[in-house]
């Protein structure tokens, strides 16, 4: 095939305007502007999985809106920018919002940090980068000495960012969303993407409470309504955000009364093919690229997620594929499809989960990579906040929202009740994602295995030697990481429970210790558990209790030591000529803590 010229693609972070300028190809959501922008709602937020085009969705709408710095709807510039875009078809629209009004548009995608003194930082200069977008606002006539003293702030990165002028960032959308609408005499339309990025970051590295009263009181200014006696001299127009996740339940949120919220779940058919790529732009494109006999290639590798009713591809996969593809048509080359999904999203908060499911759980993963989809309630308001409690409907959710998994409809349960519940079908959307879903969740599961094996044969050394403290600590690392509190709501014995948890934990040391037993009959009865190390010379002898409270640990353990010699479990070991060394432990437990009774009998 000889090389032929297509439209540049845009790879990459770009943005509306240089797309549109370099002649790059552009699949044309214009329409929704009109969706958005007259839509009753004070504040909209739309969730999507990342790199579903949201950043560029939200910078067009700003092209769109944004009047000129001399307050000028800079009109010949915009239509030659949206021509041949559907909008312009709309005269009634494009002469009523076409660079009408002043636009904020932040993105807090970078506002983290390992700390909550970095992401404070790391905000801060977000919000001194947004201030010097609108420095012509100090030769504002319209505002008065005391406004442009404190903007002046603003600007000064060094001062913004001493954690001290906290108070001055809390403000800092608020307060540029009064200069303008003073300087233009006209209310504004604040965009902000990624809002949710500083509250996942706070939440994996431990300083979440610290950044939703910061966000907070960041977006404390949605929360005036027209109810609101403030409502009059309010200065914003609307309010349009984007993220990953709806946290509507987080005090973020709190007060903030006349909002949408579109998730993949939404059923809203004004909204549902606004950020992805629809069947129809992705068939398109295929064949202005001349690849349309790889649109099945492209489906089964790139397609299936569904919002509403909508069939819905990724961009950033398919724009790349056909980058790629091109170039590999020129040469000759075989065209496979690659994976360009697998580094482009986090998967933190759920590794978190490692060591937390149950075995039904995990057989719900299983069933996934098997092509199948399973039935889950989900949570369609999650709180980062709450993800520590490493509940299932949460640990489900985040594949939904994070786009590891799609749904394909859903049954209501309870519907006779107030408050009827859905149950969702859920499965993983097309090949590329099964492999993500591989390499990014089930391998890190099954490496947890390995560090499980490591904690076991410490374990188990720490007994031959007669280290209760440290067979203590790593019984309790097990514990905490591997064992969800709802794994002692069942109606068998809570000994039986610890008891298999133990026989799975020495099951990993099968290299390392002899003649494991469980239940064994040994003396004048049945010793939980009994092994040997490597050469038989050194036995472990143990008898497991479950504790009602923490009080009674103790008394436990030695309970358990008492039955070990009152049942003889180590009688026929103490005259053996190989074993030298005997110990028997009673081990208590009390929910996720341990308490370990020795005693030497050889």
């Amino acid at each position: 095939m000889t090389e032929k010229t297509f439209k540049p693609l845009p790879l990459g972070n770009e943005d509306f305007v240089s797309i549109r300028q370099k002649g790059k190809y552009y699949v044309d959501k214009t329409p929704y502007l009109k969706n958005v922008f007259t839509e009753q709602s004070s504040v909209l937020l739309f969730t999507r999985p990342r790199r579903f085009g949201k950043t560029l969705l939200m910078d067009m709408f700003a092209s769109f809106l944004r009047l000129a710095p001399d307050g000028s709807d800079n009109r010949e510039f915009k239509e030659k920018l949206f021509d041949g875009l559907e909008i312009l078809k709309d005269k009634e629209f494009t002469d009523k919002y076409m660079g009408q009004f002043p636009v904020i548009f932040i993105s807090l995608k970078s506002a983290y940090g390992e700390t909550f003194e970095q992401a404070y930082d790391a905000l801060a200069r977000v919000v001194v980068s947004l201030f010097s977008d609108y420095d012509f606002l100090l030769n504002s006539k319209n505002l008065q000495k005391k406004e442009l003293e404190n903007y002046n702030k603003y600007l000064d990165r060094e001062f913004l960012c001493d954690i001290n002028s906290i108070g001055y960032v809390k403000e800092a959308l608020k307060f540029l969303s009064n200069c303008l609408y003073k300087h233009y005499k006209k209310k504004v339309i604040l965009l902000i993407d990624e809002y949710d990025v500083p509250l996942a970051k706070a939440s994996e590295k431990g300083y979440h409470d610290e950044m939703v009263t910061l966000i907070s009181q960041f977006f404390d200014f949605m929360k005036i309504t027209p109810n609101n006696n403030e409502y009059e001299a309010y200065p914003i127009e609307k309010i349009v955000l984007t993220g990953c996740l709806k946290v509507a339940k987080n005090s973020i949120f709190t007060g903030v009364n006349n909002i949408t919220v579109n998730t993949v779940l939404s059923e809203d058919y004004d909204f549902d093919s606004i950020i992805g790529f629809t069947k129809e732009e992705t068939l398109k494109l295929l064949k202005d690229y001349e690849l349309e006999e790889y649109a099945t290639l492209v489906k089964e590798n790139y397609d299936g997620y569904r919002f509403n009713e909508k069939e819905m591809f990724c961009p950033w996969d398919v724009v790349n594929f056909i980058a790629e593809s091109v170039k590999k048509k020129v040469s000759n080359t075989k065209i496979i499809p690659g994976n360009y999904w697998i580094n482009s999203t986090s998967s933190n908060a759920l590794l978190s989960y490692v060591g937390y499911l149950t075995d039904k759980a995990t057989d719900k993963m299983q069933a996934l990579m098997d092509g199948l989809s399973i039935e889950t309630y989900i949570n369609d308001s999650m709180n980062y906040d709450t993800l520590s409690k490493h509940e299932e409907i949460d640990f489900f959710s985040l594949l939904l929202h994070t786009g590891y998994l799609t749904s394909d409809g859903y049954r209501v349960v309870d519907a006779d009740t107030q408050k009827p519940k859905a149950i969702y079908s859920l499965r993983i959307p097309n090949l590329e994602i099964r492999e993500c879903f591989e390499t990014n969740i089930l391998q890190h599961f099954k490496e947890s295995s390995t560090q499980g094996e490591n904690k076991a044969m410490l374990i188990a050394n720490a007994l031959f030697e007669g280290d209760c403290e440290t067979a203590s600590d790593k019984i309790y690392d097990l514990l905490l990481n591997y064992v969800s509190v709802r794994d002692f709501a069942t109606k068998a014995k809570p000994e039986n429970y610890y008891h298999g948890f133990l026989s799975g934990v020495f099951a990993c040391c099968g290299d390392y210790i002899n003649n494991f037993k469980s239940n064994t009959e040994t003396g004048n009865g049945y010793a939980d558990i009994t092994f040997l190390d490597r050469r038989g010379s050194k036995l472990v002898i143990i008898e497991l209790k479950a504790s009602k409270n923490i009080e009674s640990v103790i008394i436990d353990a030695k309970n358990a030591i008492k039955q070990i010699d009152d049942k003889e479990y180590a009688k026929s070991y103490i005259t053996h000529p190989f074993v030298n060394k005997i110990y028997s432990y009673g081990i208590s437990f009390y929910k996720k803590d341990c308490y370990i009774e020795l005693k030497k009998i050889k």
